[in-house]
């Protein structure tokens, strides 16, 4: 009986070992995972890469599908791959702003960016909606003054490059949920509210509004909702807002657009800056950081301008599209035209799992 007792004794230890070797290869798998799919891949990958990762060979030979793929390669030097959530442009688009801003020695960029969501902050009172703006703007603002921070603190840490370590903070902070959900949170509703604030602009756009369903209503289920897939109006409305110029380059059409291109009008962006304690002013010769995207297939990621002499060169090998004025989103060049695939957000209107 005793050596009964003792067997089985120890077979309940080895089972247990082998339990808990389950659950410590299942944590590791999932840390893996979590190393090999980033929210914003931690390396940047250079254009000749670009053919492997969106499986072109493939897709041109199966589909027949034309790609400018030559043309991207000799204005780019690099693209970096974003997670495919439904969240995919606004993670591009904000990383690759503040991406740029932290390459800056000064805080011009930064103090401009805070005055721009004041006026939107304003224009969000004036709308009288009851929503998560003022939570998601201080986490904004608090992301925007985490900047200024790195930008101090890089200065005394002993790191192989001042932008290394700047770089590291900004991918560190988007590597999770926790901290990003209400920065998009933010910029979707900061779409919204410029959207409705211009009301005669965009309405005319959206051929599916009627009496029972508004503008607002339309906000509230194209833009403001989490993972919804955001093209061309929701991004016009948002750079215009924030006074971000935007370029969309395309993985399977002729050529970019240009969806904004700078200052239109005096309610964009203001050259005297107000805050609460004392006025910025912009130098006359600050530029606001440029943002490019590249799209494929209902996904946007971030790509990268060659540079010359540390500035992104402007000018494009091909003829610029410029769309300071809004178009329709079922034009010719609207990215929802094409259909997703395994690295695609899903259509719009669809909430995604993620």
């Amino acid at each position: 009986m005793l050596i009964l007792e003792q067997v089985k004794s120890w077979l309940e230890k080895v089972q247990n070992k082998q339990i808990w070797r389950k659950v410590l290869h299942r944590i590791r798998n999932n840390r893996n995972h979590t190393i090999m799919n980033p929210h914003v891949n931690y390396q940047k990958v250079h254009m000749a890469g670009i053919i492997r990762h969106y499986s072109l060979l493939e897709r041109v030979a199966e589909q027949g599908f034309h790609s400018n793929v030559l043309e991207l390669c000799r204005a780019y030097s690099e693209f970096r791959p974003v997670l495919g959530d439904g969240e995919c442009f606004y993670r591009s688009f904000i990383f690759s702003y503040l991406e740029q801003v932290l390459d800056r020695q000064d805080t011009h960029e930064e103090h401009r960016i805070l005055a721009a969501v004041k006026g939107v902050a304003r224009q969000h009172a004036r709308l009288g909606w009851a929503s998560e703006f003022s939570s998601s703007h201080k986490a904004f603002k608090k992301l925007i003054k985490k900047v200024m921070r790195w930008k101090t603190h890089s200065r005394w840490k002993h790191v192989p490059t001042i932008n290394s370590y700047r770089t590291e903070k900004l991918l560190e902070f988007f590597s999770s949920y926790d901290k990003t959900n209400d920065i998009f949170t933010f910029l979707r509703l900061v779409a919204a509210i410029w959207i409705c604030s211009h009301s005669e602009e965009f309405e005319p756009l959206i051929p599916e509004l009627n009496e029972g369903y508004t503008l607002t209503d339309w906000c509230s289920r194209e833009v403001i909702q989490r993972k919804v897939f955001t093209d061309h109006i929701q991004i016009i409305a948002l750079v215009r807002a924030l006074g971000v110029p935007l370029r969309v380059e395309y993985l399977f059409q002729e050529v970019g657009q240009d969806l904004y291109t700078g200052q239109t009008s005096e309610d964009d962006i203001s050259i005297c800056i107000c805050l609460p304690c004392h006025h910025h002013v912009l130098p006359p010769a600050h530029q606001v950081p440029r943002v490019t995207v590249l799209y494929s297939d209902q996904h946007y990621d971030v790509i990268y301008p060659y540079c010359a002499d540390g500035k992104v060169i402007l000018t494009d090998v091909r003829s610029s599209q410029q769309s300071d004025k809004i178009e329709c989103p079922t034009a010719a060049k609207s990215p929802s035209q094409h259909q997703g695939s395994s690295y695609s957000d899903e259509k719009s209107s669809q909430r995604l799992t993620g």
